[in-house]
């Protein structure tokens, strides 16, 4: 394409700038009607943050939603949780547990018993470090300590079986009833990676510290297949990326790919366009690879993509797969892969 002249070049960016401001002044003059809308107050609800994996323990977190105007006090984070609830799972293979409720300030644990339980929650080191968690509630298995530190528990998920959970919750704000919520999830068979690889970062000024990571599978030759993915770096816990972290086969159905991964991060985190999604060299890079059913990946891919970071976003309905509440009841189908970025 023929390159413009200059003297073109200089007209056309200060007629733009004018034009654009002479729109913008007369849209702000012509928005002089105000619209007032009701808001309707709704009660409370139950949330549901719950999942279970194979060859782990089902892990339940709940609280109550807070209404769309009032003022959440994060220095008393701990009223949101729902205590006193009767929890239970129960396998289609014919097992059955109801689940224990612990809280942090109930717990007469050690210090590593502690640290051991929040990493085993998805609590990240730095947070536990810095005193940012709060005394937390969960629903889980009477012998979890034994299984965060020994690996060991009288009850963990199976692949191919489908769970059922069941909540009676008191009552989530005063004069009403006790609450009743369920969900069916389903823990699929984990098909895992083949392989992972390392390439050059593409900017010449980092190639000497700083590599991309390659996920190699085979995707099944069925539709119908969905997977989330967490990646961790050294000693890190388990973090997932910061874009999406599921993914469906529409587009992949019986091929074998590879695909760039993108390197996990807490929340929160600073964000270096250069650096946020690379390992370095001499990382050791371990990726939770999770098949998931199509309910969990409804779930986290609305909620990933709601659009809440833009103003300029459409709202995103999440979708939930609890009767009678919020949330997320997951099941998950993992398998671990660790390769060393080399130097």
């Amino acid at each position: 394409m023929m390159e413009q002249p200059m003297n073109n070049r200089r007209i056309k960016g200060p007629f733009l700038l004018k034009l654009t401001l002479l729109t913008a002044i007369l849209a702000v003059a012509s928005c002089t009607k105000v619209i007032d809308v009701e808001i309707p107050d709704s009660a409370n609800k139950i949330v549901v943050e719950g999942s279970i994996e194979n060859g782990s323990p089902p892990i339940v977190i709940l609280t109550k939603s807070a209404k769309f105007f009032d003022e959440v006090n994060i220095n008393d984070i701990a009223s949101y949780y729902v205590r006193g609830a009767q929890v239970s799972v129960t396998g289609s293979d014919g097992t059955y547990t109801p689940l224990t409720e612990f809280c942090l300030q109930d717990l007469n644990l050690t210090p590593q018993e502690a640290q051991e339980l929040l990493l085993s929650f998805g609590f990240s080191q730095s947070q536990i470090d810095s005193g940012q968690v709060p005394d937390i509630c969960v629903y889980t298995v009477p012998d979890i300590v034994s299984f965060s530190l020994t690996g060991n528990c009288a009850f963990k998920g199976q692949s191919q079986t489908s769970y059922y959970l069941d909540i009676v919750a008191p009552p989530l704000q005063p004069g009403l009833d006790s609450v009743r919520a369920n969900s069916t999830t389903y823990i699929p068979y984990a098909i895992g990676l083949d392989s992972l690889a390392f390439r050059e970062h593409p900017n010449p000024d980092y190639r000497d510290s700083l590599v991309s990571c390659y996920a190699y599978f085979s995707v099944p030759d069925t539709f119908g297949n969905f997977i989330r993915y967490w990646t961790k770096r050294n000693s890190e816990p388990f973090y997932k990326p910061l874009s999406s972290s599921v993914y469906d086969d529409r587009l992949f159905v019986g091929l074998s790919i590879g695909l760039p991964l993108e390197r996990g991060q807490p929340d929160g985190q600073e964000f270096d366009i250069n650096t946020y999604t690379y390992f370095r060299k001499g990382d050791t890079v371990s990726v939770k690879w999770s098949n998931i059913d199509n309910k969990t990946y409804d779930f986290y891919y609305t909620l990933e993509n709601d659009g809440g970071d833009s103003p300029f976003s459409s709202p995103v309905k999440i979708k939930t797969n609890i009767n009678n509440g919020l949330g997320i009841w997951a099941g998950y189908g993992s398998k671990y892969t660790t390769a060393i970025a080399p130097l």
